[in-house]
C-alpha cells in the first residue's frame, strides 16, 4: 500500500527536492509552506508521515509537531534541521520526540525505521503513579470549572497548595496529606447547587439564603458518595465549616472531634477567602489576614493549625496577600496556549486577562494598566515588538513589565526586544511550573521597586489580646486539643507570666518569683494583655498537678473572697 508523507517548508526550493526524493520512492507527497497550510491538509487526509522545518513563517517545528499529533495521532512527526552535531540516523532516533536530520540521503532510512512498530518507552505504571495522576487530573478539572469566575477563580488550587504545606509542616503521613490536598481541592464542589447571585451578590443574603450556602458542605459529600476515592476526603469536606469551640456546622463538633484535615482546612480556606476580592469588599493584606485568624484561635481555629500556617505563610507564600491579585495581561494568537497558561497563572493566584491579538491588548492597557504583560512575537496584524512601541507610548506604559515569549529563536528579534526594555525573551515551549516562578519574581521585584525593599518578619507563635480570648478561654482551648504549648502572657509590666500544657494539661507556671498554682491565681487575675502561644514547647518542670477546672474555679473562688474582704474594708 502507497504511504503518504506531507512535507512542510518555506523554501520552496526544499519542498521540490524533497518531493523528487520521495515521489521517486513511491510515496504519494502533500506540500505546505506554513503550519496554516499544513493544518488544512491534515483536517482534510491522514498522513502516515510529515517532515517539517524546524522554523516557518508563522509557527516553530516543534510547535507544529504538537499540533499535528493533536489533528492526526497516528503520523510520524520529523522536524528537520541542520542540526551538524548528528552524524546518523541511529543518533537521531535516540532522540524521540524532536528528530533533527542531518542531510537528506539519510531521509529514507530514516523513515523506513520511523515506520517500525516499536515498543513504547514509558514510565512502569505503579498505584503511587496512578496517585498521583488522580491528584494532578483532579486540580487541571477543578481549576477549568473556576477559571472564568472572577471572584473564585483558582481558589481551590491555592486553598490546596496551602493546606498541603500545613499538612506537611505538620509531618503528618504521606497518606493523609493526600486526603488533605483531594479534600481541599474538591470542598466547595457543593456550591454547584447554589444560585450564584446569592455567593457574589452585594446585598445582605437571607436566613434560607444561608441555609443554602451552609448545605453545601453535605452536598459536597453527596455528590462524591458514588466515588470509590481511595482517601478518607468525605469527613474533611463535610467538616470544614465546623469551628473549635463547636459553634460551627453541621455537625457542631468541637476541637479534637474534628477532623485534623477538616481543620487544617477551615484555616487556609479562611486565610485563602479574606486575601481575594469579594463584590462586597476589598482582599485584606496578608497581615491584616494573620491578625484575623490570631483573633478566632480557640474560638473558629485549631492554635496550633494557625501557628503553623502562620509560619508557612511567612516562608513559603510570602508573595500572596501583599493587595489585590497582580493582573497580568496574556497576548497570543494562538488559544490553547492562552488557555493552559491562563489555568496555570489563574491556580498561582493571578488575575488574568487574554487578548487574541495586539490591537485588543492594546485597548485594555489604555482602560487599566496591568502589573505584567506576556506576549507572543509573531501574531496577525501587528507583530509584539510593534506592540510594546505602541504600549510604551501610552501613559504609564513605560512602567509596565512585558515577557515575551516566542516560538522565533532569532538572535536580532530578542536583542531589539531586551533593548526595549522587555524582561525577557523566552523560547516556547516553555515549562509552565517554571513561567509561572519567573513571573512572580518579575512582579516581586516590581512592586519592590516601587515601594522599596519591604522587610519580611517572621510570625513567632499565636499573638492575641485577653480582651478576646481570657486565661480561661485559653486553657480550656489547649486543654480541649490536648496540646503542648506555652502561654506567654504580657500585661504591660516587666513582670512576665508563663503557663505550660503537656498534653493539653497544665503542668508549670510560673511569674515573677511565683510558682505552681500560686503563679496561676496571680495570673488568673490579667483581663488586659498580650499572650503568645507556642506550640511543641516543653518544660521539664512539674509544678502543678491539679485538675484544670479545678484550678480555675478555686482561682475564681480566691477572686471572689478578695472583692468581698475589699468591700467589708
Amino acid at each position: 500500500m502507497q504511504k503518504s508523507i506531507l512535507i512542510i517548508s518555506n523554501e520552496a526550493g526544499v519542498r521540490d527536492m524533497l518531493a523528487n526524493l520521495f515521489t521517486e520512492a513511491g510515496y504519494r507527497v502533500s506540500l505546505a509552506a506554513s503550519g496554516a497550510e499544513a493544518a488544512k491538509i491534515l483536517s482534510n487526509s491522514a498522513q502516515d508521515f510529515v517532515l517539517c522545518d524546524l522554523f516557518l513563517p508563522d509557527t516553530s517545528g516543534v510547535e507544529l509537531k504538537r499540533r499535528i499529533l493533536r489533528l492526526s495521532p497516528k503520523s510520524r512527526v520529523i522536524v528537520l534541521s541542520s542540526f551538524t552535531v548528528i552524524r546518523s540516523s541511529d543518533d537521531v532516533l535516540r532522540f524521540g520526540t524532536s528528530d533533527f536530520i542531518l542531510d537528506q540521503r539519510e531521509l529514507l532510512d530514516l523513515l523506513e525505521a520511523a515506520g517500525e512498530e516499536r515498543a513504547p518507552i514509558a514510565l512502569p505504571v505503579t498505584d503511587e503513579h496512578l496517585k498521583k495522576c488522580l491528584i494532578e487530573t483532579i486540580d487541571v478539572l477543578v481549576g477549568l470549572l473556576e477559571i472564568n469566575d472572577p471572584f473564585f477563580g483558582g481558589n481551590s488550587h491555592i486553598t490546596m497548595e496551602y493546606a498541603r504545606s500545613v499538612a506537611e509542616a505538620m509531618k503528618l503521613s504521606e497518606e493523609m496529606v493526600d486526603e488533605i490536598v483531594v479534600a481541599s481541592l474538591l470542598h466547595d464542589i457543593g456550591r454547584v447547587g447554589i444560585r450564584s447571585e446569592i455567593l457574589v451578590g452585594k446585598k445582605e443574603i437571607s436566613e434560607d439564603e444561608y441555609k443554602s450556602v451552609k448545605s453545601h458542605c453535605e452536598n459536597g459529600a453527596s455528590i462524591l458518595d458514588s466515588i470509590d476515592f481511595p482517601w478518607k476526603i468525605k469527613p474533611i469536606i463535610v467538616h470544614h465549616h465546623e469551628r473549635y469551640d463547636g459553634k460551627g456546622y453541621p455537625g457542631g463538633l468541637k476541637g479534637r472531634e474534628i477532623p485534623l484535615g477538616a481543620r487544617i482546612l477551615s484555616v487556609v480556606d479562611a486565610y485563602a477567602a479574606m486575601t481575594s476580592n469579594r463584590p462586597y469588599r476589598k482582599s485584606l493584606q496578608k497581615e491584616e489576614a494573620i491578625e484575623e485568624l490570631h483573633k478566632h484561635v480557640g474560638t473558629q481555629f485549631d492554635p496550633e493549625v494557625v501557628e503553623i500556617f502562620s509560619r508557612v505563610v511567612e516562608q513559603k507564600f510570602y508573595y500572596h496577600g501583599v493587595g489585590g491579585k497582580p493582573r497580568i495581561l496574556l497576548v497570543d494568537d494562538e488559544v490553547d496556549f492562552l488557555t493552559l497558561l491562563k489555568l496555570r497563572l489563574v491556580n498561582e493566584g493571578f488575575e488574568v486577562i487574554v487578548a487574541e491579538k495586539a490591537s485588543l491588548a492594546l485597548a485594555q492597557m489604555e482602560k487599566a494598566r496591568p502589573d505584567l504583560v506576556i506576549s507572543d512575537v509573531v501574531m496577525p496584524e501587528m507583530d509584539g515588538i510593534a506592540m510594546y512601541r505602541k504600549m510604551l507610548e501610552l501613559p504609564g506604559g513605560g512602567e509596565t513589565p512585558l515577557l515575551f515569549l516566542s516560538a522565533r529563536d532569532e538572535t536580532r528579534m530578542k536583542v531589539e526586544a531586551l533593548h526595549l526594555g522587555a524582561e525577557d525573551y523566552l523560547i516556547k515551549p516553555v515549562d509552565l511550573k517554571e513561567l509561572a516562578a519567573r513571573i512572580r519574581n518579575i512582579i516581586r521585584r516590581d512592586k519592590r521597586r516601587k515601594k522599596g525593599t519591604e522587610g519580611e518578619g517572621s510570625s513567632q507563635g499565636v499573638v492575641g489580646d485577653l480582651k478576646n480570648l481570657g486565661i480561661p478561654d485559653i486553657v480550656q482551648t489547649l486543654h480541649l486539643g490536648l496540646k503542648t504549648a506555652c502561654v506567654l502572657l504580657q500585661a504591660g509590666r516587666p513582670e512576665e507570666g508563663r503557663i505550660y500544657f503537656a498534653n493539653g494539661r497544665i503542668s508549670h507556671c510560673e511569674t515573677g518569683s511565683l510558682t505552681g498554682e500560686e503563679a496561676f491565681y496571680r495570673l488568673l487575675r490579667l483581663q488586659e494583655g498580650r499572650f503568645v502561644i507556642t506550640h511543641g514547647q516543653t518544660t521539664r518542670k512539674r509544678t502543678i498537678d491539679m485538675d484544670e477546672m479545678q484550678l480555675i474555679l478555686e482561682g475564681f473562688r480566691r477572686l471572689d473572697e478578695e472583692k468581698k474582704g475589699t468591700t467589708r474594708g
